[in-house]
């Protein structure tokens, strides 16, 4: 952990900041957190100490520039911690008044917005979509439901722009299975906008915000406003798997009024939020709904496999249980920031924080705000303080992962394990690598910096590892799989998205599949009799097109288009 004394201030440009990860860890050192506190006593204020040095010790490891916190408990704590900087360049420190966006943690706000119009009987939770909006057509979609939008089992694809040429469609039967729908909170924003006969941010600012107190919140992000925000940042190479620390670069500007994630805050009115969200654990409305109404918020909620094991989801809200613990939680992950909230519902504590960079950094407070509420939770009770995962998580059963690797044309490289991570040599150098996904590592490695490096794993042991198209076998003697043929190969390529909220990726093609891997995330696709590739093991469709020189020029992943570049 970094000292409670912090370094001298050092003057730091864009061009040092996206010098690389030396420059990033300092950035930690060079503005330290500093904490405003109202009410608890000595413990408390220990407690808050030590969420100062989660803080940094994330800060540190990961490359963040700013970080904003808060906690707060039923015995009438309010902490708010901020750290780092708001504007590298110009050398601005994280202040009370910046916005952060909250990203999807707006999603329990316009589940509270859509849950009052159903207090005043403007709205239903059996209301049919078809009805709401008559004119978005959805095939397969006449038996959606309100409730269906709330919980996420509408069937509409997650990531789909709202308008098509195709139109929209469901990927299953409404109410029978879950998926995360970013698009359907979308048009939960739009349904709460036509019942309540304004915009979706002039309705969640005067149905929520206001009320609850959040009175320097902004309903959705303008570009009137981007001068109360935080600048945000993005890794300076999306092209690649992500190494952090490593270098940013500022992320470009998004206006925004989607119900998923539109809201933007301070650190101060969202632990006003986090109040809130402690009564509605206790069955109280206050200012935005009824207690009848919270009663239905809380309980009508569907099961979340896709969110983790025993999660419930309803309304915005998911309950996750963590060390015997239940919680409301949600994360969100934007352009230009990432946050995460958890709400202790029995003990009377919670935690939210937001730093300022893009979600494709694969970066979400969570570890953050959890531990937040394991020391407010021992500071009451007087036990000892628990001890936090670290901030570089060690992977997991590193060992299974250790061998030498060779190539077809003789090749070799080696993966060993040391202290929970793990190092690659090839030839003289030995390079970091990071895990990124299932059996799926960054690294530092020039020769593998854009693929990274996926390892298959049989019976715990490591049989054989890709780097992208190039395949490394522990035994060479086993052999190696056989080539793609040449349709599969042409597939094969950099595709790119010039939408904002898009990163770019690769198509790799192995014998008869292929893998589509970006800087935080890869996936198998593999053939359908259509034409099309199904996206992993869901109801997702790939499509190429647009063929030249035997090329496809185009991919089409459930409606969002990419083109190939470079080759």
């Amino acid at each position: 952990m970094l000292g409670k004394k912090g370094v001298g201030e050092m003057k730091l440009d864009r061009r040092t900041f996206v010098g690389g990860g030396a420059v990033l860890a300092g950035l930690a050192s060079s503005a330290r957190a500093s904490t405003q506190k109202t009410g608890g006593g000595r413990a408390q204020a220990k407690a808050l100490a030590a969420i100062e040095d989660y803080v940094e010790d994330h800060r540190a490891a990961w490359g963040i520039p700013g970080m904003t916190l808060c906690v707060v408990d039923r015995e009438g704590l309010t902490g708010v911690v901020r750290s780092g900087f708001a504007d590298v360049d110009r050398n601005i420190r994280v202040g009370p008044s910046h916005l952060f966006q909250v990203g999807s943690i707006t999603k329990m706000m316009t589940g509270l917005a859509i849950w009052s119009l159903i207090d005043e009987e403007k709205l239903s939770p059996e209301a049919r979509l078809v009805d709401l909006l008559p004119d978005l057509v959805i095939r397969n979609g006449d038996d959606i439901t309100l409730q269906h939008l709330l919980n996420h089992t509408s069937g509409i694809p997650g990531s789909t722009p709202l308008i098509l040429d195709g139109g929209l469609w469901t990927l299953f039967e409404p109410g029978s299975q879950w998926e995360y729908s970013n698009l359907g909170y979308r048009i939960l924003g739009k349904i709460a906008a036509q019942a309540d006969g304004r915009s979706y941010a002039d309705c969640v600012e005067a149905r929520v915000l206001h009320p609850i107190g959040m009175m320097e919140s902004t309903g959705a992000m303008r570009s009137e406003d981007r001068h109360r925000y935080a600048q945000g940042y993005e890794p300076a190479r999306m092209d690649r798997p992500v190494m952090h620390p490593g270098p940013m670069v500022e992320a470009p500007w998004v206006d925004y009024d989607g119900g998923a994630g539109c809201v933007a805050s301070t650190g101060s009115d969202m632990a006003s939020f986090l109040r809130f969200l402690m009564s509605l654990a206790d069955g109280k409305g206050g200012p935005v709904l009824s207690d009848r109404a919270v009663a239905g918020l809380v309980t009508i909620a569907a099961d979340a496999p896709g969110w983790g094991d025993g999660v419930k989801y309803g309304s915005g809200i998911a309950q996750v249980e963590i060390d015997g613990r239940h919680y409301f939680h949600h994360t969100g992950g934007m352009v230009s920031f990432s946050s995460s909230l958890h709400v202790d519902r029995e003990a009377g504590v919670a935690a939210f924080a937001s730093c300022n960079v893009h979600y494709a950094l694969n970066y979400r407070p969570r570890d953050i705000t959890v531990h937040a509420c394991e020391l407010l939770r021992a500071a009451r009770d007087g036990s000892a303080a628990p001890s936090p995962k670290p901030a570089k998580p060690a992977v997991e059963n590193a060992a299974q992962y250790a061998g030498r690797f060779t190539a077809q044309n003789g090749d070799f490289v080696e993966i060993v394990a040391k202290g929970g991570q793990l190092k690659l040599h090839n030839g003289s150098r030995e390079t970091n690598m990071q895990q990124i996904g299932e059996n799926y590592f960054a690294c530092d490695d020039d020769a593998f910096r854009m693929s990274g490096l996926e390892v298959e794993i049989d019976n715990d042991i490591a049989v054989r590892i890709w780097a992208g198209d190039m395949e490394y076998v522990a035994d060479p003697t086993s052999g190696y799989r056989p080539s793609p043929p040449a349709e599969i190969h042409a597939l094969a390529g950099q595709y790119y998205s010039d939408d904002r909220w898009e990163i770019p990726i690769r198509i790799y093609a192995r014998d008869g599949i292929l893998k589509l891997k970006s800087v935080n995330f890869f996936d198998t696709m593999t053939p359908l009799d259509d034409g099309a590739w199904r996206m992993g093991d869901s109801e997702h469709r790939a499509r190429f097109d647009g063929m030249i020189d035997g090329k496809p020029q185009r991919l089409q992943i459930s409606g969002s288009q990419y083109e190939r570049r470079f080759g």
